[in-house]
């Protein structure tokens, strides 16, 4: 492990150096040489990884090994968030890498090996190509989940390239998210070591055989101010307790919380969890979210018509915590993102100066105003405290 100091991103050699000081695991030179066909899992356009500052240094370790850039393939790990094309990838991993190498999406709904059941009587189905090679590796990086605690670790693997039967029965059975389902007391912010989600997506992994993980603490320009490479438990483990650390943000009461989502714009209502950390009873959120991508697709959780939706979703418009109102500043509207929301309390607003009129006409002066430069990344620390 290799950590940053005193908040300064980690420079090319330590990033090497870390990729190269395994926990739990032999060095990924050794792995290389017992390898014939590798796969790098990476994770999907909802997280914030830059893959191509850490993937240079693993594809030299399997060239010096002896892999042929033909036995070396890479694969997106997107859970149920749907596909994606070429500009995603070479957003990820660089154009030389999306030119020279083979890169796949992964369909959760075909090509799929059935590996058993985990503890927690979850079907394990995984994507076939990363089953068909005998070196795994994953790399990605760990910050806040509503679910899960901490994202991160096995997760690369479940719910990363497993089938939506697998995810489905991870989300739902096993962590008691969706309709007429209660979630288990492991679950929620921050609760990462003994939720059983976790556990179950471990068991997972192991069970597919997740070789090498890369899990990175990154800063707000998504660089890694620390890196965790080997076990998957382990750099899961150390990398949460780095977020824990790192993005820990004040949450000062506030009559109007400005929050920000650059971490994962296609995702902006996490920035809620520390928006409602903050904002006073009856006050206003105004989340930024300027992404022409709009919300991802999810296919276990979203809306997918006026009355249609996927096996675990919520039809019931969300309310705002606290009573608040919430206004989404930016220029892509999207109707099906507004119909999460109760429309008493929700505006989408795309101009600055029409945001600040709106604000006028519920807050007088001398109204506190607090700003959360990234909420999607951030951790209150009122719920630390807490």
């Amino acid at each position: 492990m290799v950590e940053a100091e005193k908040g300064t991103a980690m420079t090319a050699d330590e990033i090497r150096a870390a990729i190269h000081s395994p926990l739990g695991k032999r060095p990924l030179d050794r792995l290389a040489e017992e390898a014939e066909e590798a796969v790098i899992i990476f994770d999907d356009m909802t997280r914030p990884t830059k893959t191509s500052q850490y993937v240079p240094y693993i594809l030299e370790t399997l060239h010096e090994a002896g892999v042929p850039r033909d036995n070396v393939r890479f694969i997106i790990a997107p859970g149920t968030h749907g596909t994606y094309g070429r500009r995603d990838f070479v957003k990820k991993l660089g154009e030389d890498v999306v030119s020279e190498y083979q890169v796949y999406n992964h369909n959760p709904y075909e090509m799929l090996d059935y590996l058993g059941e985990t503890g927690y009587g979850c079907p394990v189905w995984v994507n076939s190509e990363v089953m068909a090679c005998d070196l795994k590796i994953g790399v990605g990086t760990v910050l806040f989940h509503r679910l899960t605690g901490l994202s991160g670790g096995g997760k690369i693997i479940s719910p990363g390239v497993a089938g939506v039967e697998t995810i489905r029965y991870n989300h739902g059975n096993v962590g008691g998210f969706g309709p007429g389902l209660t979630p288990h007391e492991t679950t929620g912010y921050l609760r990462n070591d003994d939720n059983v989600m976790r556990l179950d997506a471990e068991e997972a992994a192991k069970m597919a055989g997740l070789d090498y993980k890369i899990d990175t603490v990154l800063n707000l320009s998504r660089d890694p101010l620390e890196l965790y490479a080997g076990d998957f438990v382990e750099t899961q483990r150390r990398a949460a307790a780095g977020a824990v650390r790192w993005h820990a943000t004040e949450s000062p009461e506030a009559d109007i919380v400005v929050v920000g989502s650059y971490m994962r714009e296609n995702e902006p209502y996490l920035g809620m969890w520390p928006a409602a950390n903050s904002v006073k009873q009856g006050g206003t959120i105004v989340l930024v979210n300027d992404c022409p991508d709009g919300d991802i697709n999810h296919w276990l959780f979203n809306r997918h018509g006026k009355n249609v939706g996927a096996s675990l979703w919520n039809p019931s418009p969300r309310g705002v915590p606290n009573e608040a109102r919430l206004i989404v500043y930016g220029d892509y509207p999207l109707k099906s993102f507004e119909m999460r929301y109760d429309e008493d309390v929700f505006q989408w607003i795309r101009s600055w100066p029409e945001v600040v009129e709106e604000l006028k006409k519920h807050h007088g002066e001398g109204s506190r105003v607090a700003v959360i430069p990234d909420g999607t990344s951030c951790i209150p620390r009122k719920a630390l405290e807490g």
